[in-house]
């Protein structure tokens, strides 16, 4: 939900050559909640430029969950990609995003994080500060 991090995360992906399993988990967000009347659009760009033969950005499903996703097709619908959604979101999830939390990218990014201070724990837990202060009766 962070778009500083998705964006970190998206450039690591490019320089790992996977930029597209982001992308098309974005583009199938964009599917599920996009405008009705857009949805067989919406389909039909997805399977255009990510799971077509040849496709430009093509990512990489199993055959059963590409079978499935070409039957459902047919019909479109805004969940129509949810199980070629789920196969890369779990590939990034196993494999994409721990590699990302152990980069070099993703350690500047938690050094440069401004962590705002309620969320910082004290050494004494009952030495807290009062947050709002008000005269004493």
């Amino acid at each position: 939900t962070d778009p500083l991090g998705r964006a970190q995360l998206l450039d690591f992906l490019k320089k790992e050559f996977s930029a597209e399993n982001l992308s098309f988990w974005e583009a199938c967000e964009g599917l599920r909640y996009g405008e009705q009347s857009r949805i067989a659009d919406i389909v039909n760009d997805i399977y255009q430029q990510f799971l077509a033969p040849g496709a430009t950005r093509w990512v990489n499903i199993d055959s059963k969950t590409m079978e499935r996703t070409l039957e459902g097709i047919k019909t479109p619908h805004r969940y129509v990609m949810d199980d070629a959604q789920m196969h890369i979101y779990m590939l990034m999830k196993k494999d994409s995003y721990p590699r990302f939390l152990k980069s070099e990218l993703y350690r500047n990014l938690l050094a440069e994080a401004v962590i705002p201070p309620e969320t910082k724990k004290r050494v004494f837990p009952f030495m807290r500060k009062q947050r709002h202060s008000s005269p004493s009766p």
